[in-house]
Formats: C-alpha cells, sequence, structure tokens
C-alpha cells in the first residue's frame, strides 16, 4: 500500500482496493463502525463497480485506467449554510490538479462536474452526515477519467485525460495532486476564506456569463445567463431581466 504524505493530516489511513462496488458506500460503512478513521482517510480503488453519480446516475469507469476515491473530512467548523464550499473546493481541487496539462476549454459545471471542451471528464458525489443542526462527517467521492480511451455508447459526452492531451497520464502522480490541493483548500476553507474560494470556483464555472440554452421543471427550455451561485449553492441566472435561482434537480444544460 502507497502511503500518501500529508503535513496536514498525518494521521490518515488509506485502504485500496483492487475491486470495490463503490469508494463512497465503503467509506461510509466505515464512519459508522468502531475502527473511525482519522480524518483525511481515504478509500481508494482500481475497479469500482457500482460507482454512483448524481440524481442517482452511476459513475462507469474502466478498471485499472482511472482514478475512484473517497475521501474522509470532520467540517464541524462549516455553518450549514455554507455547505457547498465542499463542492467549490472539491471541484477546484481537480481543476487545479488537471489545468497544468494545458487542456482546451477546462471548466467547473455546476454543481461539481468538470468538463473538457464541453466533454466530462470527472464526476463527485458529496455525501454529508449531521450531528444535530452541525455537519458531522462528509465523504468526497471522486471519480476521474485519466487512461480510458473508449466509452460506452450510453455516455457519448465522456472524455479522458489521455484522450484530451494525446498522452497516458501518471494516475499515482495525479492522485497526489488532487489530494494536496483538497487539503490546502479545506484548511484555507477551516481559515475562514469563503470569499476567495468562491471566486476563484466562479472564474472557472462553466458558461458564467454566456447566454446559454437550459430546461427547467417540466422540460421547458429557456435562454439565460449564469450570473453567480449563491451559498446555498443554487445557480443563479438572469433571464428576461430577472435573476432565478435553481436547485440541483430543478434545471438541465442543453
Amino acid at each position: 500500500m502507497t502511503i500518501l504524505s500529508s503535513k496536514h493530516f498525518p494521521r490518515k489511513t488509506i485502504k485500496r482496493f483492487e475491486l470495490l462496488p463503490s469508494t463512497n458506500d465503503f467509506a461510509s460503512k466505515w464512519c459508522q463502525s468502531d475502527d473511525l478513521p482519522p480524518e483525511g482517510s481515504m478509500v481508494i480503488a482500481e475497479n469500482q463497480t457500482h460507482g454512483k453519480g448524481q440524481t442517482g446516475n452511476f459513475w462507469e469507469s474502466e478498471a485499472n485506467c482511472n482514478l475512484t476515491f473517497s475521501m474522509i473530512y470532520y467540517p464541524q467548523f462549516l455553518p450549514l449554510e455554507q455547505l457547498f464550499a465542499l463542492n467549490m473546493i472539491a471541484s477546484l481541487a481537480v481543476w487545479k490538479s488537471i489545468a497544468p496539462l494545458s487542456l482546451t476549454n477546462l471548466a467547473i459545471k455546476w454543481p461539481n462536474d468538470i468538463l473538457i471542451n464541453h466533454q466530462k471528464v470527472a464526476g463527485i458525489l458529496i455525501r454529508n452526515s449531521l450531528a444535530g443542526k452541525n455537519l458531522a462527517t462528509t465523504i468526497i467521492g471522486i471519480g476521474l477519467n485519466v487512461n480510458q480511451v473508449v466509452f460506452p455508447q450510453g455516455i457519448p459526452n465522456a472524455t479522458s485525460l489521455q484522450l484530451a492531451s494525446n498522452h497516458p497520464i501518471d494516475k499515482e502522480e495525479l492522485l497526489h495532486r488532487i489530494i494536496q490541493y483538497f487539503e490546502t483548500y479545506y484548511v484555507n476553507l477551516r481559515a475562514g476564506e469563503y470569499a476567495t474560494i468562491k471566486q476563484q470556483y466562479l472564474e472557472q464555472l462553466y458558461l458564467k456569463n454566456q447566454v446559454s440554452t437550459f430546461s427547467r421543471k417540466g422540460d421547458i427550455p429557456f435562454q439565460g445567463k449564469i450570473v453567480g451561485i449563491k451559498d446555498s449553492g443554487h445557480l443563479q441566472i438572469a433571464t428576461q431581466g430577472i435573476i432565478e435561482d435553481f436547485d440541483f434537480q430543478e434545471i438541465k444544460f442543453l
């Protein structure tokens, strides 16, 4: 087992598996066990067979080609009204880790997908648990297409870092970068740098300030312009002279 060094979380435990249905499910059960994982601990799978995505979707990943892992943190310091900050720092960590590859149109699609030239290369699924009215545990699952070059026909909008850069990528080195960036962002968030993090997130937001087509509930299309994100995580779209707020399942990108 390779130990990922960490100056911020030196006690963290890393569990690696060749085969696992879901790293998020394993991490969740781990957090409910008597052997509570130290903050910053991780679950990594070379082959994840039942990875989960947003809104009940599944994350398809070819064995031994990609990164599929979950991280465990205890952000009790974070007010519930700023819960979306976890999405922001996870997205930024992935974005910043692959930005040196000089990829075309690299962006963060709200709430936390990573796109290269309008195609999805990474997805993030966050599972939070509360203790009373306070945030207790967060499990951050990340799926990143690294060296996969063929995708099932049912997911035509997918790409990988190898496809986008025309050369294979060192997965372990990339994993180290993601963790280092995430831990730095997490420590900064704990230090109260919420506004700076939000500004960085907005700077990389897909379609921000561009007139685009969306659909609201009922598959009703409309045109609007993304202008911001509320602290609650709601997407703000300017349309017909007003700004509307949308939750995760209230809008689709067309």
